[in-house]
């Protein structure tokens, strides 16, 4: 089987089922398949069993039939799987490949109205998957003005580039007003290699554009945690303590070197001083200043206020 060939069954197999609409497109695909697969003639062509006989004629004859049977088979088997599971199941009750060619002319291939307004639905309201590439995408609308056209139903150019139009979602919405401003888009070729050259420019961009963001979101997240740190810092009184105990100059002071304001001694302060308190004039006014980082207290007599 060629490589051409195992394409074709892995799309239909994929997501080319038959499924009612896309029906002219379908039966010239599976016939390939049928004809690369040499049973092909099944479709117009059937044979009876012959009966019981020992001339070389009879002979001939049921040989030809063994052979018709087995075409036969593969031929209803890879219609009946090229088929979506309902249809198959409707199906299978044939038991020749050329009953259920019969009946799939039959049911699909008459063009009606009702048909036609299937078609121009279906084309209208089709829009493109995220999944999709653009290349897709456009091979799947056109297979669908293809088969309006089959059923009778002709598209002028200018309908077939709007629907196109139509189809993209918003984040193409530049390339809707760049297009529908551009003279030289008036055939569905024309809009469909202005499409496909973007897409490519945006794929081309896409590894350059990702890194930008990762960029940003880590310059932000190390932003978040700093200040993060300092909200955790002004939440806890305890780690503020420790922080401003670490800012400020020296440590212990020493206390050989203080004087102490009850006794006029040194090696202690006047609040650890064993000594009697002094006790002051009512005429004398005491001040007491905390001053400097190094909470010293200072004291200065104010006389005559």
């Amino acid at each position: 089987m060629s490589s051409a060939c195992k394409n074709i069954i892995a799309e239909l197999n994929r997501g080319d089922k038959l499924e009612g609409d896309n029906y002219d497109i379908w039966y010239r695909k599976v016939q390939h398949v049928l004809e690369e697969q040499e049973v092909k003639e099944t479709l117009f062509h059937l044979m009876e069993e012959p009966e019981q006989s020992t001339t070389a004629q009879h002979i001939r004859d049921q040989e030809a039939y063994n052979a018709w049977k087995r075409k036969n088979s593969i031929a209803r088997i890879t219609l009946l799987s090229c088929m979506q599971d309902d249809l198959m199941c409707e199906f299978e009750e044939y038991e020749t490949a050329k009953g259920i060619w019969e009946a799939l002319k039959e049911k699909f291939g008459a063009t009606s109205a009702t048909k036609v307004r299937r078609l121009n639905q279906k084309f209208n309201d089709y829009k493109k998957r995220p999944n999709q590439s653009m290349r897709q995408h456009l091979r799947v609308m056109s297979n669908m003005i293809r088969e309006l056209k089959t059923a009778g139903q002709i598209m002028s150019d200018e309908q077939q580039v709007q629907a196109v139009l139509r189809s993209l979602p918003e984040s193409w919405d530049h390339m809707k007003i760049q297009m529908n401003h551009n003279d030289n888009v008036k055939i569905f070729e024309d809009i469909s290699r202005h499409l496909e050259l973007e897409d490519e420019r945006l794929e081309a961009a896409r590894p350059f554009n990702e890194a930008n963001y990762a960029s940003s979101s880590s310059g932000m997240k190390r932003k978040r945690g700093n200040f993060g740190n300092k909200a955790s810092e002004q939440a806890n009184p305890k780690k503020q303590k420790k922080h401003a105990k670490r800012g400020k100059k020296g440590g212990k002071k020493d206390k050989t070197k203080m004087k102490c304001y009850n006794c006029d001694s040194l090696g202690h302060f006047a609040c650890e001083c064993t000594e009697a308190k002094k006790v002051l004039s009512l005429d004398t006014y005491r001040k007491y200043a905390y001053v400097s980082s190094c909470v010293m207290l200072a004291e200065s007599i104010l006389c005559g206020l």
